[in-house]
């Protein structure tokens, strides 16, 4: 295996005092950087990073992800016979490129270098005079300074290095030592409906969030959240955008109880209540920027900067959170937002770049390191809030998933990955964010029904065929989902599929989300548009615990063979079909001990008419 080595930075002025520790975990070697800096006189920092990772001599392949709205986890590699630089500047970590690189030697070892920062990071990889790779990743020194002084330190971004011998070790290595060790726990697993795709904020009011309450309890759901459309003046036509900010004003005309009369309500019929909140924004119109203008984030002094307000360059849109003041706002509307609806979950949404920052020096930060203030304050208040109400769940949402980051994932408990979610692109999404987070951390929404248009987000309940129906549901099986559904719509068969994989996951899945359970694909990257992999699988494992999903897909031929992996070679398997929809003539295979599963593969048929199916590898006793 090819091992790196990690050196300290250095930076003339400045005490560093680099940290790195050894994370246990059954795949890989994972190491946590951190670093902090400090000096006896005022001495400026831009470019520090973090860590610097040293490749020995040989061929590297460079492979990480590129990511926009509604097109996160796009595959990009190449070998690397130059400089490569991975970053972004747009203020949100996964707009642009996901913070992640994984580079592959000759031999199939793998390295993986991870900046966990929601900000603007930075990885360099630049060849070194001995044929080998210096890596340098940390925050990005764009637009970024930070005064370092006497009394005020500085503290980097961790930055994550996991080495293995194969890049499906080294990947799984960093999800399942963040999970062990980083990422907070939630008591609860629930199985959840969301009211957005279908009403969106147009078409959402009591009655309508109330009747699909009550089909969710009829098909074993346990908690529904209320999206957008809740704040705001008492108008039906009330648009969420352009008034975020102003969460003390509910929508009395959609939800004439508000919101704690529709979360009682819930709750009376048989659902905990769960509420989204795009806390850090402030809309155009949010009266809050007026009624607290020292809470506004503004950046004034950058001639090169145009926010997204007309006539007014330096408004970015948000709460600065570097501010004490901006940081007791936030957890102010979100304590009492919580406190208010006895919330169970919390969608937390960010609609929006920040690009540099806030550059005001009367919030608490210096003009050069406002982004950076802001994503510790955040940090800080959303450990204050679980702190507060430990019962609580917290999703990180922005615009789906344009800030994914394991800075971010060490103080919510998942992350949303995409806006859009058909089966093909939800695949795609999950063999990249594999690479990265543990199970528990990952949620999406099954294939939804959409209220306005998306060229491929066409599922209609009254039409969608039992097998469809089935794929969309078996690919959001391995970590946390929700429904986006009219549930009140759903076919007396369609509910009964509901109810059969609600069993299954309860069973099957949900323990080896608690276990710390890590997704690890079995095949090449499926790809939206009818590319990549057409008969994608993937195995969420904790311990001894295993379970394999595969999905056939536009294309697919009419049989496959999975491999799956970490099996215990001398042990003897049972493999068996979980859930509804699939025939035992699918399956090929049924048993084997591990060694030969492993090797000869888990044969598939599409006799059935299935294009899915959930798999469970149990081992049988001596």
């Amino acid at each position: 295996m090819t091992a790196p080595t990690l050196h300290a930075p250095a930076h003339d002025g400045l005490r560093l005092s680099p940290a790195w520790q050894d994370l246990p975990n059954p795949y890989a070697r994972v190491t946590r950087c951190d670093l902090a800096a400090s000096a006896d006189a005022e001495v400026s920092v831009s470019d520090l990073p973090t860590v610097e990772v040293e490749l020995p001599a040989g061929e590297w392949t460079a492979h990480w992800f590129t990511s926009d709205w509604g097109d996160e986890f796009t595959p990009q590699q190449q070998v690397v016979a130059g400089p490569l630089r991975l970053g972004i500047t747009t203020g949100r970590s996964s707009k642009g490129q996901h913070p992640w690189l994984c580079l592959v030697a000759a031999d199939g070892s793998a390295t993986v270098v991870s900046p966990a920062w929601s900000g603007n990071w930075r990885i360099d990889v630049d060849p070194t005079p001995a044929g080998g790779l210096l890596v340098r990743a940390g925050i990005s020194p764009w637009k970024f300074t930070r005064t370092v002084r006497p009394g005020k330190d500085f503290r980097a971004a961790t930055v994550y290095v996991a080495t293995a011998s194969t890049r499906a070790d080294a990947s799984a290595g960093l999800a399942a030592a963040f999970s062990g060790w980083v990422a907070p726990r939630s008591p609860e697993v629930p199985l959840t409906w969301n009211h957005w795709w279908p009403y969106e904020d147009q078409e959402i009011d009591a009655d309508s969030f109330l009747a699909n309450v009550a089909a969710g309890r009829e098909l074993g759901y346990e908690l529904a959240v209320l999206d957008a459309g809740w704040f705001g003046g008492a108008d039906a036509a009330s648009e969420w955008w352009k008034i975020r900010g102003d969460w003390e004003d509910e929508n009395t005309v959609r939800f004439p109880g508000g919101t704690a009369a529709l979360a009682d309500a819930t709750r009376a019929g048989g659902l905990a209540f769960g509420i989204w909140c795009e806390v850090e924004a402030l809309g155009d119109d949010a009266l809050a920027a007026s009624r607290r203008p020292g809470i506004v984030a503004r950046r004034d002094d950058d001639p090169d900067f145009q926010g997204p307000k007309e006539g007014d360059q330096g408004w970015i849109g948000y709460v600065c959170l570097g501010s004490p003041d901006g940081r007791a706002h936030v957890l102010g509307a979100l304590d009492e937002l919580v406190t208010r609806t006895g919330a169970r979950w919390l969608k937390v949404d960010f609609n929006l770049d920040p690009g540099p920052g806030c550059s005001r020096t009367d919030h608490g930060h210096d003009a050069g390191d406002g982004l950076y203030a802001h994503y510790l304050g955040l940090y800080e208040v959303l450990d204050v809030l679980r702190g507060r109400h430990p019962e609580l769940i917290v999703e990180d949402c922005s615009s789906g998933g344009l800030r994914l980051d394991l800075g971010l994932l060490a103080h919510v408990h998942c992350g949303f990955l995409s806006d859009p979610d058909w089966t093909e692109f939800q695949l795609q999404l999950l063999w990249g964010v594999s690479q990265q987070f543990p199970a528990a951390s990952i949620f999406h929404f099954s294939e939804s029904q959409w209220r306005g248009f998306h060229p491929r987000q066409h599922l209609d309940p009254k039409t969608v065929s039992a097998a469809d129906f089935d794929a969309s549901l078996r690919a959001v099986m391995l970590h946390r989902f929700a429904l986006s559904l009219r549930l009140v719509e759903l076919p007396p068969a369609l509910r009964d599929r509901v109810r059969g994989h609600a069993a299954v996951y309860r069973e099957h899945v949900v323990p080896a989300l608690r276990a710390h359970g890590v997704v690890r694909p079995l095949t090449a990257q499926p790809l939206r548009d009818g590319r990549g992999e057409r008969w994608p699988a993937f195995q969420l494992s904790a311990g001894d615990h295993h379970v394999v999903m595969a999905v056939a897909l536009d294309g697919a031929e009419a049989s496959a063979v999975v491999h799956p992996l970490g099996l215990r070679p001398e042990a003897d398997y049972r493999v068996r079909l979980l859930g509804p929809g699939a025939a035992d003539t699918d399956l090929g295979t049924t048993a084997g001990s591990g060694a030969e599963l492993a090797a000869g593969g888990i044969t598939l048929r599409r006799d059935s008419g299935a294009t899915s199916w959930l798999l469970a590898l149990q081992e049988q006793p001596s």
